[in-house]
């Protein structure tokens, strides 16, 4: 019993420890497990003409899933991060508004491309961009 409890509570604790102990939302049978902001030049005429920050997170599809899926973090970061560029020169400019429904497909694909089926689903916690 309290191994399975233990099992069933260690993803929350690897969350709370990742985000300083600042649990945001509702305890789910799908935990999350959140990855590092990303920060990205947004180019406009061949120059830097604003920053675009992203914050994101992972849905997996269980608690043994968000196990595996922490210790995964930096490939999916690399992942998410190598999508976002890409999406980051097609679709974004510093006055421009950013289609988040566009990004979370181009995320959900390169998480998919990956071959972590562990996540469930990329959520977009944050997007905002500034110019320069």
């Amino acid at each position: 019993m309290r191994r399975s409890l233990l099992r069933a509570l260690l993803p929350l604790v690897l969350v709370a420890a990742d985000r300083g102990a600042d649990i945001r939302g509702y305890i789910t049978d799908r935990p999350i497990v959140y990855v590092d902001p990303i920060e990205l030049p947004l180019f406009e005429g061949g120059t830097i003409s604003g920053r675009m920050r992203v914050r994101l997170a992972l849905q997996a599809s269980d608690s043994n899933g968000a196990l595996r899926l922490y210790q995964q973090r930096p490939e999916a970061r690399s992942a998410l991060l190598i999508a976002l560029i890409d999406f980051d020169r097609a679709e974004c400019g510093p006055l421009a508004p950013i289609n988040a429904e566009r990004m979370s497909g181009v995320l959900n694909r390169a998480m998919q491309r990956t071959g972590m089926s562990d996540a469930r689903q990329v959520l977009i916690l944050e997007v905002t961009s500034e110019p320069i």
